[in-house]
């Protein structure tokens, strides 16, 4: 039976290209500078598809964290710089209007929910977890969650298996207790590394079924149909 489960947070509960598309292409021509030719190479290298308005699966500002789009974008190889760059993206982050994928009174109550079945919550990201906090403060959420876990809450970020270990020390829970939901294949190679019960991917990110169906135990359209999912298989205790 479960006793934990940690969630991402983009393409799970915040919706990814409304609130992540046009603060990257904002980012990339401040950056630039009115360099064209730079700008282009930020967003390609960062994973931006012209043709779509939005990023592939998996690529930097997908499934990466702040380090890895300083490693791409900065060409100057000087630490003092690539420090400048990173503050310059963690501030964008945490000033950017987060969208949610449902209405907050929604994912409240399927948290709620969860949380009264005794089950302990936690957020999982590749954001800051300054910007992950104050996400999860504006949708109601984070009274429900026993830990918010950043790239820079732990030492290896995803897919490292660093922050499933860090929400199980938190709660005195095994990772063999845990399940992890994501719409990313970091999402379930993180919880591949941690030995976590059960992995969860979700199609409401930027991930398609065939890129997850190898690497997560069940898809789901969206993490509204989670409740059911648990019922259904037996993975939780019921009344």
């Amino acid at each position: 039976m479960l006793k934990g489960i940690v969630f991402d947070k983009d393409g799970v509960l915040v919706d990814f290209d409304r609130t992540w598309v046009t603060m990257l292409l904002d980012m990339a021509r401040e950056w630039a500078g009115g360099d064209e030719e730079k700008n282009r190479h930020l967003l390609t290298s960062a994973g931006y598809d012209a043709a779509t308005n939005s990023f592939f699966s998996g690529s930097v500002w997908a499934a990466g964290n702040t380090d890895d789009l300083v490693e791409v974008w900065d060409q100057t190889g000087d630490a003092y710089e690539q420090e400048k760059l990173a503050k310059f993206i963690d501030l964008r982050c945490v000033e950017c209007e987060i969208i949610p994928l449902f209405p907050p009174p929604e994912l409240q109550g399927l948290f709620g929910g969860l949380t009264g079945r005794g089950l302990k919550l936690g957020l999982t990201t590749n954001d800051g977890e300054a910007s992950a906090v104050r996400t999860m403060d504006a949708f109601g959420l984070a009274p429900f969650l026993s830990r918010i876990i950043g790239y820079d809450s732990v030492v290896n970020p995803k897919p490292a298996a660093d922050p499933v270990f860090e929400f199980c020390d938190h709660c005195e829970l095994e990772s063999a207790q845990m399940a992890v939901v994501g719409d990313n294949v970091h999402d379930m190679e993180m919880a591949a590394a941690a030995g976590v019960a059960v992995r969860i991917g979700v199609l409401s990110g930027n991930s398609i079924a065939a890129d997850l169906r190898p690497h997560a135990d069940f898809l789901l359209d969206s993490v509204m149909d989670l409740p059911q999912l648990l019922t259904n298989e037996k993975l939780i205790e019921m009344d």
